[in-house]
């Protein structure tokens, strides 16, 4: 693939990321997790699951550093001259640490990541010892890399934005297939199909499909199970644009909707609606998940909602297609919303072996 956004779109990224660094007193950073590589760097490959980083430091040196076979991707995908490849044989947090000393050989205090999914504890403990043996101090940029991904420009925007118009075909089309007779797993090929021919790249999670009593189980995926008459078909998918997510969760109803599943269906929307209400710039996530839950409520059905109420969307490779970990409408979120943010709201209610509703349209 070719860089998905021109080079100014990178450099911005950079120059926000490297005044960061000197605002807090840091000489470089090491960026592990890959939706971090990627908003920096545009570096993107499903081969993420061995070792990567990137390392940019405060004077303007920035370097990648990968297996040597996944080289030509980085040249692929980025804009950057120094991309540097480690033989399978390496020890990887060596060279991160031989690298990080090429490029800022006066460091004296370094940015890394402390919740990077992607280096666990015995890489992470030897990365910053050998970090404090050559003289510099570590600290946290976590926090830091996340305030800039949660603020989108408008290019990305764009990309999200042609994410939807995938997420949408494959929800339609997986909706006209949920039909009595077909199978879960003839629903999810369908909309595996129809989200790569709609214009998705390899997606965050692969979609979920689930039927009458498995669909008030939360992320159960297609069966052989049979569909019948009368019963829901939960429906959640997200197509993936320049890495770039916007995720859907739809009920299908094959037949008339009465009794709880009815119930439920009005109470979601009207709690969707309570939620967006809240969803604005200066607005509290907290006050959101708090609006969503009083009109469930309201309507008599609290017992039937456990979860969050939404999270931002924007890059992602699996295991996820959201950015939750950012941000999330939950009581405990002290975040507030700023513009140019984009926020998945997602009520879902849930009846364990009977049925889920979940948001009838995109947020």
């Amino acid at each position: 693939m070719s860089p998905v956004f021109d080079e100014t779109e990178y450099a911005r990224r950079l120059d926000t990321f490297r005044a960061t660094l000197k605002a807090a007193g840091l000489d470089a950073a090491v960026v592990h997790t890959p939706e971090n590589v990627c908003y920096l760097s545009g570096h993107a490959t499903p081969g993420y699951y061995t070792y990567q980083c990137l390392i940019v430091t405060a004077d303007g040196e920035a370097a990648l550093l990968m297996r040597q076979t996944e080289t030509e991707n980085a040249h692929a995908t980025t804009y950057f001259s120094k991309v540097v490849g480690f033989a399978d044989s390496s020890d990887p947090v060596a060279e991160t640490v031989r690298l990080l000393a090429e490029l800022a050989p006066s460091a004296r205090a370094v940015g890394v990541e402390e919740r990077s999914w992607f280096l666990p504890p015995e890489p992470f403990h030897r990365l910053t010892d050998g970090i404090r043996k050559a003289g510099a101090t570590t600290a946290a940029i976590d926090g830091a890399i996340a305030a800039a991904r949660l603020i989108k420009s408008p290019a990305e925007i764009e990309q999200i934005r042609g994410a939807a118009a995938a997420t949408n075909a494959g929800i339609a089309a997986a909706a006209r297939a949920a039909v009595p007779g077909a199978t879960e797993r003839s629903v999810a090929a369908t909309a595996f199909a129809s989200l790569v021919e709609a214009g998705s790249e390899y997606f965050g999670m692969e979609p979920f499909v689930a039927s009458g009593p498995r669909a008030g189980t939360i992320h159960a995926s297609w069966t052989d199970r049979r569909i019948e008459r009368d019963e829901a078909v939960l429906l959640e998918m997200s197509a993936t644009y320049g890495r770039y997510n916007a995720p859907l969760m739809h009920t299908v109803w094959t037949g008339k909707l009465t009794g709880d599943a009815a119930r439920m269906a009005v109470a979601c929307d009207a709690a969707r609606a309570a939620a967006l209400t809240e969803v604005r710039p200066g607005g509290s996530p907290a006050a959101a998940h708090a609006a969503c839950k009083a009109a469930i409520a309201d309507a008599g059905l609290a017992h039937t909602y456990r979860k969050r109420s939404g999270y931002s969307v924007g890059i992602a490779f699996a295991p996820d297609w959201g950015e939750g970990h950012l941000l999330s409408l939950g009581e405990n979120e002290q975040k507030t919303f700023q513009p140019n943010q984009v926020i998945h709201v997602v009520p879902t209610l849930r009846i364990a072996g009977v049925a889920a509703s979940g948001s009838p349209r995109p947020s």
